[in-house]
């Protein structure tokens, strides 16, 4: 979760005009109180003063709304260092209806972290309407968690399609990925789903990303789409992904400044099998933010800097350079904190990937407590780990609350499932993403036949693909398969 700063500071001054003496002490009392909340030191402290201030008629009353606004956003950033979201996002929704500029993209982030899906999805609409420049640049993140917390309460499917209208309207373009292929294809599925097709075919129009082509390819939803002779030429994923590569190296050459553009290469040169070509555009880069001056050569280090750092990593697990990649990882673990969720889990994959299961079982029991969804990734890794040592009961424990939650996060499952060698339980999820209309697409994607890296060093992995075939092969899966979509031999590389 990367919050934003909030508040620059208070109008309120020592020479303000003479007032009554109640307006002059609650405006000295808010002064000292902001002050405190900005300092993370003294923050815990005045917290609980702070909370009983801004819900008081004196604050609503004696103090411009500038201040209110910016005393709020103090409460806010206080409450988010302290982990109390709740009062986080109360302080926040009263920013909201004193129209604070910080608000609502603030609601919409407390909203996506604490899983409140309601609330995301007002934060999100109310962003487009209180600032549609932020709107128009927001994280890629942000967009699609909103989207997915639309899935997730009634009406999710009519309310996605008006997210996606106003994300149209706006232009959007996610600052970090600069083109919107994949919230092209979200949105075409959606219009193909109400029976527009010339919207779709119209919305699709220029994507190139190669994984959205498989996905138009794989999908019979999209079918419909492929009676146009030229839509269905553009279809060939080895031309869209030559396209998409120069469209990156475009982007590159137009924004010097950012990682973002470098990462979007390496990604499309890696999905083609090019890691080698990857590795030595992204190492130089990687030297240069992580160096003392990195500020004067990048603008988007405090977004991406880890990610492109993780991005080399994997490029050497690619080449079978296991060892500097790990090192990668550690320094990473090291430098962000023992116990961040995403890094801790991600190198655990990776470590159970090699078959070092003991060192992955080591970095997992550093986490922090996790929300229920990541919480699933978690326990997928520990059940994959405690499988490979031989620890039944660890194994066992972490299956039964992969099993019990196993609808937040399928894709977690499936790798928890087939780690162990539970092929029934492997397929019968398979079965059952195939069936759900939000998992499909997952689903579909997980059994085509890819291209793998001989230089990959992965041997857990790699019976792990062994059992992925032997799902693809049960009956259950293939009539499953068969009837929402195909799968096909791809030229794309998975990992």
């Amino acid at each position: 979760m990367r919050f934003r700063a909030l508040v620059c500071g208070l109008a309120i001054a020592a020479t303000a005009p003479a007032a009554a003496a109640q307006e002059n002490y609650t405006q000295t009392r808010v002064l000292s109180l902001f002050n405190q909340l900005m300092d993370v030191g003294a923050c815990e402290s005045a917290l609980p003063e702070a909370r009983q201030l801004w819900r008081s008629r004196e604050f609503r009353e004696q103090l411009v709304i500038e201040d209110q606004q910016n005393f709020l956003g103090a409460v806010v950033q206080c409450a988010i260092t302290l982990q109390d979201m709740d009062e986080a996002i109360e302080a926040s929704n009263a920013g909201h209806d004193r129209r604070a500029p910080w608000a609502d993209r603030a609601r919409l982030e407390l909203a996506l972290s604490t899983e409140n899906h309601g609330l995301s999805v007002e934060a999100f609409f109310d962003l487009a309407r209180s600032d549609p420049k932020d709107f128009a640049t927001m994280e890629s993140y942000n967009a699609w968690g909103a989207l997915r917390a639309a899935e997730r309460i009634d009406g999710g499917e009519d309310t996605m399609l008006r997210m996606h209208e106003a994300l149209r309207a706006a232009n959007y373009a996610p600052r970090e990925d600069f083109h919107d292929d994949f919230f092209r294809l979200a949105h075409a599925r959606l219009l193909l789903e109400r029976g527009r097709v010339d919207e779709a075919r119209e919305r699709m129009r220029g994507v190139l990303d190669p994984w959205a082509v498989l996905m138009v390819r794989i999908n019979s939803l999209y079918d419909p789409l492929r009676g146009d002779a030229d839509f269905e030429r553009s279809l060939d994923i080895v031309a869209s992904a030559d396209a998409a590569v120069a469209r990156a190296r475009v982007a590159i050459a137009e924004n010097p400044r950012q990682l973002g553009p470098v990462m979007q290469l390496s990604a499309l040169l890696r999905y083609m099998g090019r890691s080698e070509e990857a590795l030595a555009l992204v190492d130089p880069v990687v030297s240069r933010a992580l160096s003392a001056d990195a500020a004067a050569h990048y603008d988007d280090l405090d977004a991406q800097l880890n990610w492109i750092v993780f991005t080399k990593a994997d490029l050497l697990y690619d080449l079978g350079r296991n060892e500097e990649a790990r090192t990668i990882y550690s320094e990473a673990m090291s430098a962000n904190g023992v116990g961040s969720a995403n890094i801790t889990i991600m190198f655990a994959g990776m470590l159970n990937a090699e078959g070092r299961a003991a060192d992955a079982l080591q970095i997992l029991s550093m986490l922090r407590p996790l929300p229920p969804s990541a919480e699933v990734w978690h326990q997928a890794e520990r059940a994959c780990a405690a499988h490979q040592v031989g620890d039944v009961a660890a194994r066992d424990a972490a299956l039964a609350i992969v099993q019990r939650d196993e609808r937040l996060d399928m894709s977690s499952a499936s790798h928890a499932y087939l780690c162990v060698g539970n092929i029934d339980a492997a397929a019968a999820l398979m079965v059952r993403r195939l069936n759900d209309r939000v998992e499909r697409e997952g689903a579909l994607v997980a059994l085509q036949l890819f291209q793998r890296m001989e230089t990959r060093q992965m041997p857990m992995e790699v019976i792990e693909l062994q059992r992925v075939a032997e799902v693809r092969d049960r009956p259950e899966v293939r009539a499953a398969a068969a009837a929402v979509g195909r799968i096909e031999q791809t030229p794309i590389y998975a990992y």
